[in-house]
This record gives C-alpha cells, sequence and structure tokens, in this order.
C-alpha cells in the first residue's frame, strides 16, 4: 500500500513535468495506453481470463466518468499546489459516504454525519473560498474527488464483485479510444522523455491499482487510508524540492481533519457491518 502511495505521488510528478508539451487529456490518453499494453501482457503471461458479470454499458459509463475525472485531477494538478490537490483527493470516500445516504438510502448515522462534518471542515481549510490563492484548480480537484465517488457508488450498487484484472481491462478498452478522440483537437506530438515518463506513468498506475485492490481484501479500510496518507508528506517534499511551493501550515492542518474524518468515517462503518 505505501508503494502505491509513491506511484500515485510520483503521477502528480510527471503530469507537472510533462503538461507543458502536453495537454491533460493527451497525458492521460498516453497514460492509459500504456496501462492498457501492460495489462495485456500480464494477461498473456498469467493466463487470466476476463469475465463481465455487468452489462458492458455498466463497465462503459463507470469508466468514462472515471476518465473524466482523471481528466480534472491531471488539470487541478498543473494549476494549484500538488499538497493541495492532494489533500483535497482525500476527500472521495466522503461524498461517497454522503451519496450513499442521497441516493442509496443508506442510514445517515450520527457518526456519519460527524464524519462529513468533519471532513468538509477539512476542504474549506485546504481550499481556502474567497481567498486569493483560491482558483478553479480546487475546483478541478473536487470534481474529480466527486467523479471518483460517483464510479465507487456504481460498484456498490453492480450486481456480483468483478476481479481487479477484468474491471480495469474492460475500463482500458473504453477509455483508450475515447480519450484518443478528446486528446485530437490538443494534439501535441510528445518527445521521446516525455512518451518515457508518460509509459512510467500508465504502467506504475496499473499496477498501483492492481495492488490497491489486494490490498482491499487484506487489510482494514482505515488502515488503508491512514497508510495513503502518506502523499501528502510526500506531496509537500516534492512540491517544495522540485517545483518551490512553499509548505503551507493550513493544508497540513486541514489534509490532518480530512485523513481523521475519513479514519472515524471507515472505523464506524466497519464496526457497524461487524
Amino acid at each position: 500500500m505505501g508503494a502505491n502511495s509513491l506511484v500515485a505521488a510520483m503521477d502528480s510528478v510527471i503530469v507537472r513535468f510533462v503538461a507543458g508539451e502536453v495537454h491533460p487529456i493527451g497525458i492521460v490518453f498516453f497514460r492509459n495506453l500504456a496501462s492498457l499494453g501492460a495489462l495485456y501482457l500480464l494477461i498473456r503471461s498469467r493466463g487470466f481470463v476476463v469475465e463481465r458479470t455487468m452489462s458492458f454499458h455498466v463497465h462503459a459509463i463507470r469508466a468514462i466518468i472515471k476518465l473524466l475525472a482523471l481528466l480534472a485531477a491531471f488539470i487541478a494538478v498543473t494549476q494549484i499546489p500538488l499538497a493541495s490537490a492532494t489533500a483535497i483527493a482525500f476527500t472521495m470516500p466522503l461524498f461517497v459516504a454522503f451519496g450513499s445516504v442521497l441516493f442509496l438510502g443508506e442510514r445517515f448515522s450520527s457518526g456519519r454525519a460527524l464524519s462529513l462534518a468533519g471532513g468538509f471542515a477539512g476542504i474549506l481549510i485546504v481550499v481556502r473560498p474567497g481567498a486569493e490563492t483560491f482558483d478553479t484548480g480546487a475546483a478541478w480537484a473536487l470534481a474529480s474527488a466527486v467523479g471518483l465517488a460517483i464510479v465507487a457508488l456504481l460498484m456498490k450498487v453492480s450486481a456480483g464483485r468483478e476481479d481487479p484484472v477484468s474491471i480495469a481491462w474492460l475500463n482500458l478498452l473504453v477509455t483508450v479510444p475515447v480519450a484518443f478522440l478528446l486528446a485530437l483537437p490538443f494534439w501535441q506530438t510528445p518527445s521521446l522523455f516525455s512518451l518515457f515518463l508518460m509509459t512510467l506513468q500508465g504502467i506504475g498506475g496499473l499496477f498501483a491499482q492492481l495492488s490497491f485492490a489486494r490490498a482491499m481484501k487484506l487489510a482494514d479500510a482505515s488502515l488503508l487510508v491512514t497508510v495513503d496518507f502518506i502523499r501528502l508528506p510526500l506531496a509537500l517534499v516534492i512540491g517544495l524540492l522540485f517545483f518551490g511551493e512553499p509548505i503551507r501550515l493550513d493544508v497540513v492542518i486541514g489534509g490532518a481533519i480530512i485523513l481523521g474524518a475519513i479514519t472515524l468515517l471507515f472505523h464506524r462503518e466497519g464496526r457497524g457491518t461487524k
């Protein structure tokens, strides 16, 4: 799980380096293309069988929403400090909890209400609406978190539990051609070095996704979120060293509040299911 967090942090760094040469939607295309190629080789070498328990249009809808959420995240990384984008990304489980109450009829318990209130307070501290530093980048980061929450909600209501490899394969079969079409109006042929970075990004992103799915089966969700939170100090250090971004105390405090809210949420939800 720690390796997954490191890959996620490096994902943002690569986007920041390549964005001056390739539009974010182009980065999404080349990243997913590399993931598709790596997954194809993995399936061939390991003999995986790709199966579907859901109709293809459900996979397609989920894949396109995830594609747009990834695009929003990449745009956010190019517009706001890495640490701010990372802290906002952690709010995804809060939006899942909120959406579960609104759309799935789940109970709005006091623990869930407290978690949501704390989490959204943390968001306000990080994005500082009305402050001079607030811009559309924070809105893009929030849009990405909401989009990924919608994907998670769709997975909650889907019948059956599919293998992570099958989910990733079908997702990439949809997103690669869609991303290519969206990238055409902004097409910029990358240099070999940028292409190399995006290939590493795609391969790393694929194995991070598969390792996260495996970790979810082996450990408690609240523990995984806590371990994954090492992304925030990594983003703070990387932003300072590579891009000269000052370490903002409000991002640290807001991120810690968001972590506490999510940990409380998973702890109460996990205890309620036992």
